[in-house]
């Protein structure tokens, strides 16, 4: 029974379950797939979180859109919707000058 012996770990033998010497380009291609699966990795999560910041930017501006049409209906009638633009403005960019800090 042959045993595979990974590359990078002394061994007596340093051989492969083929029974051929490992080589310096085995282990650098060993490396190089560790490399490959961590970009890959890298990348997975890098995209779940930007999935992740697109789905709170969504949510965050429905939020703010059900808070303009509580107040239009609680104003009946009386609603200025220039003015609440106005002061809608004025807090996102009080929160943007706070992220900016």
């Amino acid at each position: 029974t042959e045993t595979f012996v990974r590359p990078g770990f002394d061994s007596p033998t340093r051989q492969s379950f083929n029974g051929r010497k490992f080589k310096e380009d085995d282990e650098a291609s060993h490396r190089g797939g560790l490399r490959m699966v961590l970009l890959r990795l890298s990348n997975e999560y890098r995209l779940s979180e930007n999935d992740w910041n697109l789905a709170s930017s969504k949510a965050n501006s429905i939020a703010v859109q059900i808070e303009l049409l509580e107040d239009i209906i609680k104003a009946d009638g009386k609603f200025d919707l220039t003015a609440e633009l106005e002061k809608l403005k004025e807090e996102h960019s009080k929160r943007k000058e706070c992220l900016l800090m």
